[in-house]
């Protein structure tokens, strides 16, 4: 069955979320705007079982909005053990310092252990991998040819490692294994547009 990608901004800081869908059940990653109307219209209009939902890392802008989906779709939520606590910690995810003083308690959740994970949803793979450097919570997931990485690879920007629990080196490693994967064609970041494997590769290897 075929699978559709929609991108929504975040607010009130401009990151992304997505929407990965086919006719009835769908995905969503980094859901960080609450009472986001126009992603909750676009599910309801569609009929979409919201079935998993995962987070990249840690940091308020990706998971301002996961305690609205939880309540709204009781999907399953799949991040790190780090962003697990990120969560839950208004320094942590950094919320603090944009005056939100977020933070929530999740209960349904798959942690994705170090070696990596796969789950079989729809007739495809979601494979999971660590990719830390941006921070120690990052995970990334790779379906089918695209791959979502969070911050880890935001187009035409180099990668943001000054951030608590950030490391310049395992950013190096974490993109390299990125750009190893088999199949990739288009790696979708936290912010901004999408990029091609190419295009990511003539950046990432100069800077």
């Amino acid at each position: 069955m075929k699978l559709y990608i929609k991108r929504f901004e975040n607010r009130p800081v401009d990151s992304n979320c997505f929407l990965i869908f086919n006719k009835s059940t769908a995905i969503i990653i980094d859901p960080g705007t609450q009472n986001h109307i126009e992603l909750y219209e676009f599910i309801a209009e569609k009929n979409l079982k919201v079935e998993y939902c995962i987070i990249t890392h840690g940091h308020f802008d990706h998971v301002y909005g996961i305690e609205d989906i939880v309540s709204r779709y009781s999907p399953k939520c799949i991040l790190s053990s780090e962003s697990l606590n990120y969560v839950g910690d208004i320094k942590k995810n950094l919320s603090v310092f944009y005056g939100k003083q977020f933070s929530y308690q999740l209960e349904n959740y798959i942690i994705v252990p170090e070696e990596g994970h796969i789950i079989n949803w729809e007739g495809y793979e979601l494979e999971f991998y660590y990719t830390k450097g941006h921070t120690a919570s990052c995970i990334s997931c790779k379906i089918n040819n695209d791959v979502f990485v969070g911050d880890l690879m935001i187009k035409g920007e180099k990668t943001v490692t000054k951030l608590p629990s950030g490391n310049r080196k395992m950013a190096e490693k974490s993109i390299d294994i990125i750009l190893n994967l088999a199949g990739i064609e288009i790696i979708y970041g936290g912010h901004g547009e999408p990029m091609t494997k190419m295009e990511a590769q003539n950046f990432f290897n100069e800077n």
